[in-house]
């Protein structure tokens, strides 16, 4: 999916910006639901950007001002599920996912990036069985 694509999915206007200098490759502004993102970025990591700040889109100002740190966390999970759900879709079997080449492909390199990583693998993989089983 590109990312205009899952900026009409999510109902969010897209712009670009040039991102030279600026802090941040991106932000999400909820009162306009508008995503920019840094035109200076590879596809991939424009992509990376977008699912990290539409993982912001229920974040209010008050709850980020209180706890940053969880909400950064919240958004990194956010884009973290939908890049392996969108991984897991090109595999002919899911059991030979390598987290490791997940994680250097995506330039994931935290601890907590490496928690994450595997804890989605896990419910995108229960979440899959779960279903086979009811047929």
């Amino acid at each position: 999916m590109t990312v205009r694509e899952l900026c009409a999915q999510e109902g969010v206007n897209l712009c670009y910006f040039d991102g030279t200098g600026w802090h941040s490759p991106g932000f999400f502004n909820p009162t306009l639901k508008l995503l920019a993102i840094d035109i200076n970025l590879s596809e991939q990591d424009q992509k990376q950007v977008a699912l990290h700040e539409l993982g912001h889109k229920e974040h209010s100002q008050y709850q980020y001002n209180l706890n940053r740190e969880m909400c950064e966390l919240q958004a990194d999970r956010n884009m973290i599920h939908y890049l392996l759900e969108e991984e897991l879709k090109t595999m002919d079997d899911v059991s030979d996912f390598n987290y490791v080449h997940f994680m250097e492909k995506y330039k994931l390199k935290t601890i907590a990036d490496e928690t994450m990583v595997k804890e989605e693998y896990l419910n995108i993989i229960n979440h899959i069985k779960g279903v086979k089983n009811e047929f």
